[in-house]
């Protein structure tokens, strides 16, 4: 009985790694220590960075001084998060000035495939780039964008062609909506609650307290 008890002990013991600031040992998973506030590097399993889609080896190219992992196959491309923020900055787009005409949403023509993460080999979510771009991304919250060929340059034409403000109008019409809606909702209750109280009122003053 003690061995089974040693046992499961054994299996149900958490994974910890040291704190880089503070040294402390904290769960693995935590990329934020919750004892000093230090944000953690990621720790990744040693894999081969392949296109996720054709499963070709990626090679590094130079543009705007950053280095892209991108394949020689396809064209698509893997950006790491703060890579994929500096690339789809405001002022470098505008600073490049170099599209030109209205941006024009495509419809979605490939079937729906979900493809892996190229740092950590797990499945991606697919999501529409500020929700109305109609540019379908794949993002590993934790490591970065893979963007299929060209889709870097529509989502730039996207942000060059007001698109960002076109987004923040859209989310705060939504937002008015629901809180609108939150708003009619709460007087429909308060009606309700105000009407349960007078038929209850007219109950005990005709009927008494039985």
């Amino acid at each position: 009985m003690a061995m089974a008890m040693a046992k499961t002990k054994t299996k149900t013991k958490t994974k910890t790694k040291t704190c880089e600031h503070c040294k402390k040992k904290i769960n693995v998973k935590y990329t934020i220590c919750p004892l000093c506030g230090g944000h953690q590097r990621d720790i990744m399993d040693s894999i081969p960075s392949v296109c996720p889609r054709c499963q070709v080896p990626l090679k590094i190219y130079n543009s705007d001084n950053e280095e892209y992992d991108i394949c020689p196959q396809c064209g698509g491309m893997w950006l790491d998060r703060g890579e994929f923020h500096r690339a789809t900055r405001e002022f470098e787009i505008y600073k490049k000035g170099k599209f030109q005409g209205e941006y024009r949403k495509q419809s979605a023509k490939d079937p729906l495939e979900y493809i892996v993460c190229v740092r950590c080999g797990k499945l991606m979510n697919r999501k529409n780039f500020k929700r109305i771009s109609g540019v379908i991304i794949d993002e590993c919250k934790r490591h970065g964008v893979w963007l299929d060929a060209d889709e870097l340059e529509k989502i730039r034409h996207f942000i060059a062609d007001g698109g960002f403000d076109r987004a923040q109008d859209r989310e705060i019409e939504r937002n008015r909506a629901e809180l609108k809606e939150l708003a009619t909702t709460v007087k429909d209750t308060a009606f309700t609650q105000r009407l349960i109280h007078f038929w209850n009122f007219k109950r005990i003053l005709f009927r008494g307290w039985r």
